[in-house]
């Protein structure tokens, strides 16, 4: 009876472990991802993510149901018709072009959008997956931020360049450790970034996870 009752304990605290593991590693930090949810205070704009201008850069459905909404970014448009509508919608503030040509805008500044900041834990390594569908040209950023100088800065970054197969999507991932030479980094964000050749983008299923440290050997 007291091998048995130890035999139990031993077996519930090693599944209990076993289950804790899982959830730290599958531990989802960067919130919609997915970009389903919509944000409470604004209908239009994406959950967890700047708002998008709604021209170049557009929180949208997909031609095909299976990824339901989504980024679309169209690179094709001129600097005029971006910043024409960056001052309609008001988002001069963050994005605008002092003397705005007709060239497409993949030929300069591309377009973007970022996520709301997530918390950055010391020491840690994680993982970003995302999905894409393009014809290259596009990279997903992870940048991080921190107190220098008295003042919150960029202090860090890294990037994916986006594989694209033109009509199909591709899931890309990279493990990366944003405080391994960056002590100072308390926060990050994601930033979806197209520009050249002209033409759309897609960007879904974006995830952040911590992982192991063995799993970046």
């Amino acid at each position: 009876m007291i091998y048995d009752l130890r035999f139990t304990i031993l077996a519930v605290a090693t599944l209990i472990f076993f289950q804790g593991a899982g959830n730290v590693r599958a531990e989802e930090i960067l919130a919609n991802g997915d970009f389903e949810k919509a944000d409470p205070t604004n209908s239009a704009k994406p959950s967890g993510w700047d708002r998008v201008d709604g021209l170049g850069v557009q929180w949208t459905q997909t031609p095909d149901a299976a990824h339901g909404r989504a980024i679309r970014m169209d690179t094709s448009l001129s600097e005029q018709a971006m910043q024409a509508q960056w001052i309609k919608t008001g988002l001069t503030n963050i994005w605008s072009i002092p003397k705005p040509e007709k060239n497409a805008i993949a030929e300069t500044y591309g377009l973007s959008l970022y996520s709301a900041p997530m918390p950055v834990k010391p020491g840690l390594a994680y993982r970003i997956t995302f999905d894409f569908k393009g014809h290259g040209g596009a990279k997903v950023w992870v940048r991080g931020y921190g107190i220098f100088a008295g003042e919150r800065r960029r202090r860090w970054e890294t990037f994916v360049d986006c594989k694209g197969k033109g009509d199909g999507w591709t899931t890309q991932s990279q493990i990366f450790h944003p405080t391994k030479f960056r002590k100072d980094v308390t926060e990050m964000k994601v930033m979806l970034f197209a520009y050249h050749p002209p033409g759309v983008y897609w960007f879904d299923n974006v995830r952040i996870e911590p992982i192991a440290e063995t799993d970046t050997k």
